[in-house]
């Protein structure tokens, strides 16, 4: 018996390239042990047959004890194990390797991650093996390019429900075996067991099923038909896309507790993260924004699992794809029109992304590791990547884009390929001069800005290269808002490569946008009077696309300091009461409350913006019909704005209600949430939890006790994020979230310079995902102030794991450009 591994080594490029070329890996026979489910670990031994052309490698095992491990039936020494690798040495041409250990169950939802649900005890279990997890519960080769034919055996207990990457058969009461269809790279291996709730349905001829924990069971019933409506819609879709069957046998998607992604592609078996089953009321926007998810997760069984990367620098081509295809899919195929949402929260995300000081290329990052490529999975790698595929589909016809797509699949399918072979793919379906294009948009970084300047001849287009950068072809549409609010689009235009088009206009305009039908990857701007065009026009624009482009840029000028947060907030208070648009409503009420009267915001001010935000979500409230979407969107940015805890006080015992407003559990919380940032109390906050003592209760009271304007109880919150503890990653972003509460400056300025102090320890007890997101949500992001900034920058050339330095880099971007627009502005 040995000891746990002393840390874990990152898979590096150059250690996968040697072993792919040496290895091949025929069979791995997975049998996991999770009868005494309370124990903190499982039993799990690994039979994995392969091939290999040298004397030497190693395999990948993250367990917490290795009890045996023999090569071709000669007993390894369990001493070499080191940092999750054993030695593998005197390999032969054909070579069968055995591994047994115990595995701790996770709580940071990476591995085999284990949650015992409050509101019955219950245990449910899911694995995450994305993207370099897969070793924490059972031993393999673990890289993408590796992939072979996997089965499963578990044993647990007889009335659980045992899902994974193929049809899970009974062999006897509590054990089950799973053996998926097709090869299968390590990170997506998955298997899903606990007391589910399950809806079953089939769509031509694939058995489908939706799964959740039982305390959800009646939400995921009344939510099923939708959800099993766009799964068959997108079937549909993608077999008329691809002209390639859906490969994988029966298709679950399972709906499980504290997942750190959206979602995860696992073949056959979709793990998503539960809150896309709201308890309470549903909106549209709700359903939309889940149905581009389902059609997401459904692509990437074709861009991802059927064709898989080589190595992860292709990230981009996985994430990218199934973003662009997803928007399509759910706007041609469903009800769910995406585009507009892809605009207003997916663009802004990316365009954030591309503009910090941790920007990098969309494809051929060449990331040396595995660690350094998660941090790479960010807003270019979905949404920068997806807008640029949507205009090369424009570029070289969907004909062409479509054939060369389907030729990829056709050619690699059940294997790897690289970026390389799908530009091989489309030049070979008739595409020119791809690698210009790719150069030009794939391995550049930053954004360019659109401009125009109103002359004698009409409306010069200007495209404006970022810095340091290379002029880029933009293929855009101008648009021409009249006095009436009415748009007139005119024909495409190309602008880049020359740095002006002069496009004529026939008739006079209260504004012209660059970009109207929002096909760039661009910064918009409107002329030298260009806000003050915005600020007449956009109260009346009713086109739903070109309104998105102009929030857009109001949002990145404020960030950019060239636009004044309080005429941004005069914008808002005019033109968004006029919004058709109840995820525009939702989104520019957010940037209104946290950025224009919060962070970019005086201290002493932030309240009196506060109090104008809540005078518009109350605008919207009131001319809402009742029980609308629109009400309801409103008065959840009325709660988070309110002032009065009395009037939350109210609302909690559901006294002075809007007229339509009826509580739901997370409406409750989000009550609670504000309640506790008001006042030091405690006892709506015990009620809440007393009623509502479910995961999702607790994950919203962690938030509440982080809000209150408590010395303790920001001590307490502190400990929590910076000190190991047993609480599950939930609460841990919670605790983050809720901290630094806009009003409680005075209370929390000791602990700027704990968190740059303190937060690089935690890389000691947290790793993967949480590590990073806790950093991220703990960020002091209310303290924009020079000696904030001189903190952050003093930590930033300390030594810090790359997931917390990720986190550091990004939020001290944030937080410089609110210091240099309140510097400018103020």
């Amino acid at each position: 018996m040995s000891a746990g591994a002393d840390g874990r080594a990152s898979l590096t490029r150059v250690e996968a390239e040697v072993r792919a070329a040496a290895l091949r890996v025929e069979h791995v026979e997975v049998e996991l042990d999770l009868l005494g489910d309370a124990l903190p670990t499982f039993g799990s031994r690994t039979v994995i047959r392969f091939a290999s052309d040298v004397d030497t490698t190693f395999v990948d095992f993250a367990g917490e004890e290795l009890l045996s491990a023999t090569l071709n039936g000669r007993p390894l020494d369990l001493a070499t194990w080191q940092r999750a690798r054993i030695p593998l040495t005197g390999l032969q041409a054909d070579n069968v390797l055995e591994v047994e250990g115990r595995m701790a169950y996770s709580s940071d939802g990476e591995g085999l991650h284990r949650h015992v649900d409050p509101a019955d005890g219950q245990t449910y279990l899911y694995a995450m093996s994305f993207l370099d997890a897969a070793p924490r519960w059972f031993a393999c080769f673990d890289q993408p390019d590796l992939k072979a034919r996997y089965a499963f055996t578990v044993t647990a207990p007889p009335a659980w429900t045992v899902l994974g990457n193929g049809p899970a058969v009974a062999e006897g009461e509590g054990r089950w075996r799973i053996e998926p269809a097709h090869p299968l790279s390590t990170y997506f291996t998955t298997l899903v067991a606990g007391p589910y709730a399950s809806v079953w349905g089939e769509h031509d001829g694939i058995p489908l099923g939706l799964h959740i924990r039982a305390s959800l069971r009646a939400e995921l019933e009344a939510q099923a038909p939708d959800m099993l409506a766009v799964t068959a819609a997108s079937f549909d879709y993608y077999h008329r896309l691809f002209g390639i069957r859906y490969p994988f046998g029966e298709y679950h998607q399972a709906f499980v507790p504290d997942f750190n992604a959206g979602a995860m592609e696992n073949p056959g078996c979709v793990t998503f993260r539960d809150g896309y089953v709201p308890r309470g009321r549903v909106t549209r926007t709700e359903r939309a924004t889940r149905a581009g998810t389902i059609a997401h997760e459904m692509a990437h069984q074709w861009f991802g699992d059927l064709v898989t990367m080589r190595w992860w620098d292709d990230l981009w081509l996985n994430e990218s794809f199934a973003e662009y295809l997803a928007h399509r899919c759910c706007t041609e195929a469903t009800s769910y029109a995406l585009w507009p949402e892809f605009g207003i929260l997916r663009k802004d995300w990316g365009s954030v992304a591309d503009q910090s000081p941790s920007t990098h290329p969309v494809a051929g990052n060449a990331a040396p590791d595995a660690a350094a490529a998660l941090q790479n999975f960010d807003g270019i790698s979905y949404a920068k990547g997806a807008a640029v595929l949507r205009q090369l589909a424009a570029h070289v016809g969907d004909d062409v884009f479509l054939a060369g797509l389907r030729d990829y699949m056709n050619r690699h399918a059940y294997g790897n390929a690289t970026f390389g072979d799908l530009l091989d793919a489309w030049t070979g379906a008739g595409a020119q001069d791809l690698p210009v294009w790719a150069g030009a948009w794939l391995s550049t970084t930053g954004m360019d800005t659109l401009d125009v300047e109103h002359t004698d001849a009409g409306v010069r287009l200007v495209a404006m290269a970022p810095a340091g950068g290379e002029a880029r072809p933009h293929t855009v549409q101008v648009g021409l808002v009249d006095e009436t609010g009415g748009l007139t689009v005119l024909d495409a235009v190309d602008v880049g490569t020359e740095p002006s088009a002069v496009v004529p206009v026939a008739a006079p305009a209260v504004l012209v946008t660059p970009d109207a039908t929002d096909l760039a990857w661009a910064k918009v701007r409107f002329g030298t009077d260009g806000w003050e065009r915005v600020l007449a026009a956009l109260p009346g624009l009713q086109d739903e696309t070109a309104s998105v482009v102009v929030w857009n840029a109001v949002r990145d000028a404020v960030r950019d300091a060239t636009l004044d947060p309080a005429f941004a907030l005069r914008v808002v208070e005019a033109a968004l009461p006029t919004s058709g648009s109840e995820i525009v409503c939702a989104s520019v009420l957010g940037f209104a409350l946290d950025q224009l009267a919060g962070v970019y915001a005086p201290v002493a001010e932030r309240a009196g913006r506060a109090e104008r935000v809540r005078a518009v979500a109350w605008r919207l409230l009131r001319s809402a019909p009742l029980g609308s979407d629109r009400q309801l969107v409103a008065f959840r940015q009325a709660v988070r704005s309110e002032a009065d805890p009395e009037r939350l006080r109210a609302w909690y015992s559901g006294r002075d209600l809007p007229e339509g407003v009826e509580p739901d559990p997370e409406l409750v919380w989000s009550v609670v949430e504000r309640w506790s940032a008001l006042q030091t109390g405690t006892d709506l906050l015990e009620d809440a939890l007393a009623h509502d003592s479910s995961a999702s209760g607790q994950v919203h009271a962690a938030r509440a006790r982080a809000r209150r304007p408590d010395p303790a109880a920001k001590e307490a919150a502190f400990r929590l994020l910076v000190e190991p503890s047993s609480a599950g990653a939930y609460e841990l972003y919670a605790t983050g979230e809720g901290f630094w509460a806009v009003g409680q400056e005075e209370l929390t300025a000791p602990y700027v310079a704990r968190y740059f102090g303190e937060i690089g320890r935690t890389a000691a007890f947290r790793e993967g995902w949480a590590l990073g997101q806790v950093a991220t949500q703990a960020f002091p992001r209310t303290a924009a102030d020079e000696q904030t900034l001189r903190l952050a920058d003093d930590a930033l050339r300390t030594d810090l794991a790359a997931q917390v330095g990720r986190a550091v880099t990004d939020g001290t971007d944030r937080l410089r450009r609110a210091v240099e627009s309140l510097r400018k502005w103020s």
